[in-house]
């Protein structure tokens, strides 16, 4: 976590204000010498007054400080994390995960746990605009993950989640249905649990606490995980080993089979719908949230996003009230009149620190407009097409371009990207643009004439060249390309009246239009990628705070086991451990 959310601007303010104290120390040094020249201490003391220099030293104290906490204040400083409240929300959703050991089966590759997780995380990206809990049960049940609208949050709980890792073994439904009502009551309107097991309830006490979630109105959909032929459960070490197959108290080998039949009783019960899980976690999250869509969903108020807290409050009054002080602290003493002259003079003449704290204030809202300026998008562009990352680099120069529209460099360096992403056409476009500004009239017809002849365009490609040496008669790549554009539209003059030689720039016009296709997909794709891997650093920070806030909760792996350590791990009656 960064402690202020503006590091970079904060940085420049700090290195100014170094600057200006250093400034500072030197001119009051000089001008004490200059005085003590003039005349003895005790000459300067009896005219300025016995406490005027002590009480300026004083003054010039405030001021620095209120300076720099102004500054502290400006950088946003931040710490904690808060969940925003937000609004207009479809609803509460709680994924209830098995966590007992028949998840462990390997029915569906490589686990029914592992594909659960998957499912959990597709789920998590597909209710983005839903509240999401997670619960994890086995013979007991408890809350992993509190409900939330941060996906990030979400999917760094589910990680936790694992085959026995709580301390009551077996497989208790009711549990997780209560906990998940328990966990809801607090929000109004209608409530959704989704329930991902293979069925196996060992405890056989669903049906009381089914009644009680059809009394609250609790819709209970039903995940099916595993197949109905059954697979043995593998047991491994400590270190992912595997040593044997589970067996019963018997010494039998334990079989472990989907029961359709009681999670379709379960979503029947409670008015919603059982899905098999085919072994597709995306197709699988898909229709789950296509069958909760189907209810109206009321519009509620919880909580949002994880952010970090903003403490800028702190500081920014602290700074206020020096610099309050720092006014009424006057060299011979205070008086109303004297420092509404002081405040009259002041805000008339606007001295530095007022410029300076109007300056430290802005700094709050430039971190994102610096960010987004056209000037810094387009050094971005530039970065990203040095390091050949010539779709970036378009994205760049076209947000540039957003903000200021006719800038005819950033509109050459975007027809610079088009033609190295092979796409010719827009890049004759962006350049004859650009080359209506004198300055760069040239360059730009030059490389226009580069994109027709790569279109086979000659003519144009001719036209031109021969703007660029009107432009700069010095042009000497210019001349020499003209001379090419010249000879290869001589050359296709000479094939016009030839048939076959027509259908063969035909079928060559096809291939060449079907490899830009191929490139345009390529190159979307590359767009998507790389978008998705922006979005992942921009979270990365926000995420490690997630991670420190789990490590201090309830929710953390060692604190759920030292709370499972005093509590009495519960023991199932059918003596089924699975």
């Amino acid at each position: 976590m960064e402690l202020f959310r503006y590091p970079v601007e904060l940085f420049w303010l700090a290195a100014g204000f170094a600057a200006l104290c250093i400034f500072y120390f030197k001119a009051r040094a000089a001008s004490e010498r200059v005085a003590l020249e003039l005349m003895d201490l005790r000459q300067l003391i009896r005219l300025s007054g016995a406490n005027a220099i002590a009480r300026k030293k004083t003054r010039d104290w405030l001021y620095l400080a209120a300076l720099a906490f102004l500054l502290a204040a400006a950088g946003g400083p931040q710490w904690g994390v808060e969940m925003a409240p937000v609004t207009d929300l479809n609803g509460s959703l709680v994924v209830a995960v098995d966590a007992s050991a028949s998840m462990r089966a390997k029915d569906l590759k490589p686990s029914r746990m592992e594909n659960a997780k998957l499912m959990l995380a597709a789920l998590a990206d597909k209710f983005q605009d839903y509240r999401v809990g997670i619960i994890a049960f086995s013979g007991d049940a408890y809350v992993q993950c509190p409900l939330t609208t941060d996906s990030d949050a979400i999917k760094y709980f589910l990680s936790y989640l694992a085959p026995g890792i709580l301390p009551a073994p077996g497989t208790d439904i009711a549990a997780a249905i209560t906990e998940a009502e328990r966990m809801l009551g607090k929000y109004s309107g209608q409530k959704v649990l989704v329930l991902i097991t293979d069925g196996e309830d060992l405890e056989e006490k669903v049906d009381e606490a089914l009644n009680s979630a059809a009394a609250v109105n609790l819709k209970i959909f039903t995940v099916g995980m595993g197949k109905a032929e059954g697979e043995v459960i593998p047991v491994s070490d400590q270190g992912g080993n595997f040593i044997e197959y589970k067996k019963d108290s018997a010494g039998k080998t334990v079989v472990t089979k989907l029961n359709e039949g009681i999670l379709l009783k379960i979503a029947q019960k409670t008015g919603a719908e059982y899905i098999r899980y085919g072994g597709n976690p995306e197709t699988t999250a898909e229709e789950i949230r296509a069958t909760v869509a189907r209810i109206a969903l009321s519009k509620t108020k919880g909580f949002g996003k994880a952010s970090y807290k903003n403490r800028y409050q702190a500081p920014l009054f602290i700074a206020f009230l020096l610099f309050l002080i720092e006014l009424m602290f006057m060299e011979k003493g205070f008086s109303a009149p004297k420092l509404l002259t002081r405040l009259f003079f002041r805000f008339r003449k606007a001295p530095v620190s007022f410029l300076l704290a109007a300056l430290a204030l802005s700094a709050v809202v430039p971190g994102k407009a610096l960010a987004a300026s056209p000037e810094n998008l387009a050094r971005q562009g530039n970065t990203a097409y040095d390091k050949k990352d010539f779709p970036k680099a378009y994205e760049y120069y076209s947000k540039a371009l957003e903000k200021k529209p006719k800038n005819s460099r950033v509109l050459f360096n975007r027809g610079a990207a088009f033609y190295r992403m092979e796409d010719y056409a827009k890049a004759a476009e962006d350049f004859e643009e650009a080359g209506k500004t004198a300055k760069i009239k040239s360059m730009a017809g030059y490389n226009a004439g580069n994109a027709y002849f790569k279109l086979s365009d000659f003519p144009k490609a001719i036209e031109k060249y021969r703007e660029a040496i009107l432009a700069d008669p010095g042009n000497k790549d210019a001349r020499y390309n003209l001379q090419r554009a010249l000879e290869e539209q001589k050359k296709n003059r000479n094939k016009c009246d030839n048939p076959d030689q027509k259908k063969q720039d035909k079928q060559q016009d096809k291939q060449k239009q079907g490899k830009k296709d191929r490139k345009d997909q390529e190159d979307s794709q590359k767009k998507e990628e790389q978008k998705k891997k922006e979005a992942a650093r921009r979270q990365a920070d926000k995420l490690l705070e997630l991670m420190k806030e789990k490590e201090k909760s309830s929710t953390n792996r060692e604190m759920m086991n030292t709370r499972f350590n005093n509590k009495k791990p519960k023991s199932t009656d059918s003596g089924k451990d699975w």
